[in-house]
Formats: structure tokens, C-alpha cells, sequence
């Protein structure tokens, strides 16, 4: 099912064109087509993670799937703009659910001996999501049309519903008396929704105006709260106390810089393809699958490689060969060809690939099993924020040589130019998120794998809980 809530994220990106046409939607709306559904998941999913601790995690799963299920129905008939995007919200807040749930039963089921293996293949079928994306997205809009990319996922969603009723179980007990942290949530939330606005609407009001100025220190001051109040509360949303685990720290960033970097990536290459050099969503999708392809591939036996030596080398030299990757795509221009671009692809891809499991994997194994759920919430948090900031960034830098002119209904050279000038100095500017995050690799994970100790520093071994 993750494959599935992380599919339909990149599968909208072929389609935005198409939607674009149909509902009216604008460069910032596009954008929010996207980023309400990272967002909603950002926002909740800590609190999901109390959730599931409280009620259950297999409830919690079942939960979430529903209301995804039900809210994809509902993005599949909506007839505006507007009502698509708060249906992709209701479908961020079923995925909040699923998500850290989903990863947390990944790490119960397994012993920590398989763990980084089975959580290896988790994370290369959740990167592959993300690169198959385009293709299948491009496949349903060119021969079924774009609402079909939201409405195939109600019977699906059914299917995997029933299949998780009868053969999911949960071993770790529900807590009743756990006090939820709403507070906690909200101010979280807030802090996020104010930095994504700031982002999104800099361009159109000025990055110095009083409302991106007060944006930007509401976004801050949320922050400085939430950290307050996550100290001060007796049942938090994020244990702070994670973080004192430098491998475990090093990961969450890892990841952050990471997906926003791929997720980033996908979003306006697809609209490069379709909207700059005039190929068909399909031949978009299709022209994605180097990228696609490698990650598929690459990304399982990262997880046992990190295994065997640790996650620093594979991590770190991923995210070099990444900064190597979107150099070498900011050279695209006006009159590209997809055959110009595969190499750079399949290096991007090979790279993303060696970076996604490992970083799971380290995150995971930093808890025993009564961590796994905080463990969970707090790495899928970092991971959707990574995913909703990448977009609203590069975005931003776009917005910057000509907001919205790539998505005029009359699109000029003029326009297809300012794309292409924007669109290369994005790219590298996450070339140098891509060489800190390198370095950040090198600094904070361990050298070598090893068992994780138990705050006593006792290693605990856990007995294997597969069904």
C-alpha cells in the first residue's frame, strides 16, 4: 500500500498539463495539486503515530486506508480546481495514517537481524513508487484520462483493504490511556503551512513584503513552540530524545535533503518534457524510466550493502553522485532531446537508489521495538516535509524567472526560455543541497553496521514476530 500512496504522488506530476487545461489551475495551483497532499501527510503523521500507539496500529493502518481510498474517489469526480485539491488533502491525512504504521509493523514483523533487509526492500519499493510514478500516471491520463489516476485507487484500495483485515495483526499492544498531543500538532502544522506559503507566494508578493516577512518569523516562531512544548508535555508528539542518537539524527536529515531533492526533480522534469519540448504525458513517463528503472534496482541491495559495511559509504556516495546528476541535467536547454538526458537520468537514479534504504534502514535500527512507532512517525515526517519543501523551493526559484509563463494557456519561446533558464538554476542549487547532504552523510552515520543498544547498553535481540 505504501507503493500506492507514494505512486499516486508522482503520478499526478504527467498529468498536471492535462489538469491545468481542464480545471484552470495556475503555476501555484499546480504546485498545491501537489504539495496539499505531502503537506496534509507531514502535518499529521506524528500525530498518526500516537494514534496507532493508542488505538492499535493495525486499526490505525485499516483507518488511514479507508479514508484515502474513499477521499482518491472523491478527487476522481471533483469538477474545480479547488475541490480537487481539498480532496488531495483528505487523501494526505488517510496517507498520514498509513504510512509510519505501515513502517512500524515492517520493523515489529522482522528480527533485527532481517530487519535491514526487509526494511531495504520497503525503502527501494517506496523510491521506485516514486520514479514509476510518471509512467503509469502518463499511461492512465493518455488512455483513460487524468481522473483515472485518483479513481483506479478506490478498487485497489478496496483489494488491499480486505487483503490487511484477514492477515495483519498487531503484536504491539494498544495504550487507552494515552494522551493525545493536539496542541503539539497544530503548532507543528502551522509552522509548516507558514514556510510552504512563504515559498509558493514570495514571488507574487515580494520576498521582503510584510507578508513573506511575517510568514517566515510565524514559520520560525511555530518551530521554537513546538520544540518547547514537546519538552514540556508529558506524552509528546516527536521524543526529542531520539535525536541524541547521532546516527538516527543524521538519517532524518539524510532524508529530508534527499526527497526533496528527487521528489523535486520528478515534479518539473515532467513538466519540462511536456510543456518545453512538447512530448505527450506518455512519452514523458516513458522518457522517466532510466531514472525509474535504476532505482527499482538499485535500491534492495543497497539496504544489504549498508548491511554488511554500514550506511555511511553508500549514503554519502549516493548523494555525490546525485550533485554529479543534476549538474549534468542544468544543461539542458530549449531544444533537449530525451536520449540527451538518459545518462544523467540513470546516474540520478543509481544514486537515489543507493541513498533511500540505507537512511531507513539506520533510522529503524536506532530504537528497539517500543521505539518503532516514534521512530516511524518521526522519519516519515522528515521524509514527507522533504517532499512537500523540495517542490515549494524549486518553485520558487522557477517562479523567480517568470511566474506561471511555462503554463500560459498561449506559450511563447520567450516563456519556454525563462522555464529553461529557471528550471537549470534549480537544479543546481539542489546539486549543492545534494554535496551538504554528502557531507552531512560522512559526519553523523556510522562507519560500520552494527547492533543498536538498548539505553542500558544492553543489545537486545528480538525474537522474530512473522505471522
Amino acid at each position: 500500500m505504501t507503493f500506492l500512496l507514494l505512486l499516486d504522488d508522482t503520478a499526478v506530476a504527467v498529468a498536471q498539463p492535462a489538469i491545468q487545461r481542464q480545471l484552470g489551475l495556475n503555476l501555484e495551483g499546480l504546485q498545491w495539486l501537489v504539495n496539499v497532499y505531502t503537506l496534509t501527510i507531514a502535518a499529521f503523521i506524528l500525530l498518526a503515530g500516537q494514534l496507532a500507539d493508542r488505538f492499535g496500529r493495525r486499526r490505525m493502518y485499516l483507518t488511514g486506508l479507508a479514508i484515502f481510498t474513499l477521499a482518491s474517489l472523491g478527487a476522481g469526480l471533483a469538477s474545480s480546481g479547488a475541490s480537487l485539491i481539498v480532496m488531495r488533502a483528505v487523501q494526505g491525512f488517510g496517507a498520514a495514517l498509513v504510512t509510519p504504521t505501515a513502517l512500524a509493523i515492517i520493523a515489529d514483523v522482522f528480527p533485527r537481524s532481517q530487519r535491514a533487509t526487509a526494511l531495504g526492500i520497503w525503502a527501494g519499493v517506496s523510491a521506485s513508487a516514486l520514479g514509476l510514478g510518471p509512467l503509469v500516471g502518463a499511461v492512465i491520463n493518455d488512455s483513460l484520462g487524468w481522473r483515472w489516476i485518483f479513481l483506479i485507487n478506490a478498487p485497489v484500495g478496496v483489494g488491499v483493504w480486505l487483503l490487511a483485515r484477514a492477515v495483519l495483526r498487531d503484536d504491539h499492544a494498544p495504550r487507552p490511556s494515552l494522551r493525545l498531543d493536539a496542541l503539539g500538532a497544530v503548532i507543528s502544522g502551522a509552522g509548516l503551512l507558514a514556510l510552504v506559503l512563504r515559498l509558493t507566494q514570495a514571488n507574487g508578493a515580494g520576498w521582503l513584503s510584510v507578508r513573506s516577512i511575517a510568514l517566515f518569523l510565524g514559520a520560525g516562531l511555530c518551530l521554537a513552540l513546538f520544540i518547547r512544548h514537546e519538552r514540556l508535555t508529558a506524552e509528546p508528539l516527536l521524543q526529542l530524545s531520539l535525536f541524541k542518537d547521532r546516527a538516527f539524527a543524521g538519517a532524518n536529515i539524510q532524508i529530508l535533503l534527499a526527497t526533496s531533492v528527487m521528489c523535486s526533480l520528478f515534479f518539473f522534469l515532467a513538466l519540462y518534457l511536456q510543456t518545453v519540448l512538447s512530448y505527450s504525458a506518455l512519452e514523458a513517463g516513458t522518457g522517466l524510466l532510466p531514472l525509474t528503472i535504476t532505482i527499482v534496482v538499485v535500491g534492495p541491495y543497497a539496504g544489504r550493502l549498508a548491511d554488511r559495511i554500514g550506511p555511511r559509504i553508500p549514503v554519502a556516495l549516493g548523494m555525490l553522485l546525485l550533485a554529479g546528476a543534476l549538474l549534468g541535467l542544468s544543461g539542458l536547454r530549449m531544444d533537449s532531446s530525451i536520449g540527451s538526458l538518459v545518462p544523467w537520468l540513470t546516474l540520478a537514479g543509481f544514486a537515489i537508489g543507493l541513498v533511500t534504504a540505507p537512511t531507513t534502514a539506520t533510522a529503524m535500527g536506532s530504537t528497539d521495538a517500543d521505539g518503532h512507532g516514534s521512530a516511524a512517525a518521526v522519519f516519515s515526517t522528515f521524509q514527507t516535509t522533504g517532499l512537500t519543501l523540495g517542490i515549494a523551493i524549486m518553485g520558487a526559484i522557477l517562479a523567480s524567472f517568470g511566474p506561471g509563463a511555462a503554463f500560459a494557456r498561449t506559450i511563447s519561446d520567450e516563456h519556454h526560455a525563462a522555464f529553461v533558464r529557471g528550471f537549470s538554476t534549480a537544479l543546481t542549487v539542489n546539486a549543492v543541497i545534494a554535496l551538504i547532504a554528502a557531507g552531512i552523510a560522512l559526519t553523523m552515520l556510522r562507519p560500520t553496521a552494527g547492533r543498536t543498544e538498548r539505553p542500558n547498553g544492553a543489545a537486545k535481540e528480538e525474537p522474530d514476530r512473522r505471522p
